[in-house]
């Protein structure tokens, strides 16, 4: 196919990437721009996220299922309390492979986007002047990147993550969620496959040795996990979109954002994977017809006020009103008869996606 027009992406993520590949499609000759030296990084580990896979084929354009395995048993640990349970009627879930494994989902992307023709440069990355000097149209899709934040001037909060992956043992759950007084964020115990590893977070301030120490006693009590090196690497460039109640945007002057720079998370548990691949095909859209793609971009979020205003909640109420209150709804839910409130905790940007 002839490349009639050139297209510039920073970061060759799951937002960017289906932006490319939509892009080629649409006869663009289309480069990205990835400051790693090689894709996903240089960790393997898992996510999670519900989604519509059928949707994302038909909707994307892209397949996502070699990265996935099915979800379905969460178990919780809410202030030393033991929960276990599905996900909501009709709802399904998955655990992704990231980073840099052969199956990880950006590889899977990356796969068929040098199918298509995209051209992806790796340990490529440009400052923040370098982006701003970008061409008008250019599409930012830099995930968690601060720098990103700063250069586009959008408010982000940091990202003060503690974490460590290995080996995962198949007979625990995939996911396994610990809500306590070392954070009001919460813990996080991830595998798919044989990848695996756990992390906690604050958006609000560092963590305390104390407190990384009292999730790392808590994750070997209750499921006998443990890990041998912890860093806080991810906190040193990482920052959340949650620095302002309007911080879902699709343009920023002459650039178009995706993924997570473009807000596209939960707020309240941090899902951001849906929104990202979602992201990537209204941002390709954004770059032949800007007021299709913010028509497109407004339905996303259904629920992000909302969220965002119940993790306004969670970050101010004192840890004595957190604990009766999780612990009353874990207690109280149930996948059939009362799946609302876990489908509000749960539901990502884009989900169900359906362009019109």
């Amino acid at each position: 196919m002839a490349r009639d027009k050139e297209i510039r992406i920073v970061g060759a993520g799951l937002a960017g990437l289906v932006a490319g590949i939509n892009l080629a499609r649409r006869g663009f000759e289309v480069r990205i721009h990835e400051g790693r030296d090689y894709m996903g990084g240089d960790l393997s580990y898992a996510d999670s996220t519900i989604m519509d896979v059928p949707a994302i084929g038909a909707e994307l354009g892209v397949e996502v299922e070699e990265a996935l395995e099915p979800w379905t048993l969460t178990r919780a640990w809410a202030y030393g309390r033991k929960f276990e349970f599905g996900l909501p009627r009709g709802v399904e879930g998955f655990t992704v492979e990231r980073g840099k494994g052969e199956r990880s989902l950006e590889n899977v992307l990356y796969r068929q986007a040098l199918g298509e023709g995209v051209e992806v440069l790796l340990g490529n990355r440009l400052s923040k002047q370098e982006i701003k000097e970008l061409p008008p149209g250019s599409i930012i899709a830099t995930g968690l990147d601060r720098e990103a934040f700063e250069a586009m001037d959008l408010p982000c909060r940091p990202f003060f993550c503690h974490m460590a992956t290995g080996k995962g043992d198949p007979s625990r759950p995939s996911v396994i969620i610990y809500l306590d007084g070392f954070t009001r964020e919460f813990g996080y115990y991830f595998q798919r496959g044989d990848a695996a590893g756990a992390l906690v977070f604050s958006a609000q301030r560092p963590m305390t040795d104390g407190e990384k120490e009292d999730f790392k006693a808590k994750l070997a009590a209750g499921d006998g996990i443990e890990f041998d090196a912890w860093d806080d690497r991810v906190a040193t460039w990482a920052a959340w979109p949650l620095g302002s109640w309007s911080n879902r945007r699709l343009l920023r002057g002459d650039m178009i954002l995706a993924g997570t720079l473009a807000g596209l998370i939960s707020p309240v548990l941090l899902f951001g994977v849906n929104g990202a691949l979602v992201s990537g095909k209204i941002a390709a859209i954004a770059a032949c017809d800007r007021d299709a793609a913010l028509r497109e971009f407004k339905r996303l979020a259904p629920l992000y006020w909302p969220q965002f205003a119940f993790r306004k909640c969670r970050e101010y109420l004192p840890h004595a009103v957190l604990k009766p209150l999780t612990q009353a709804i874990l207690s109280t839910y149930d996948p059939d008869s009362f799946p609302y409130a876990m489908l509000f905790t749960l539901w990502p940007p884009g989900y169900r996606y359906r362009t019109r």
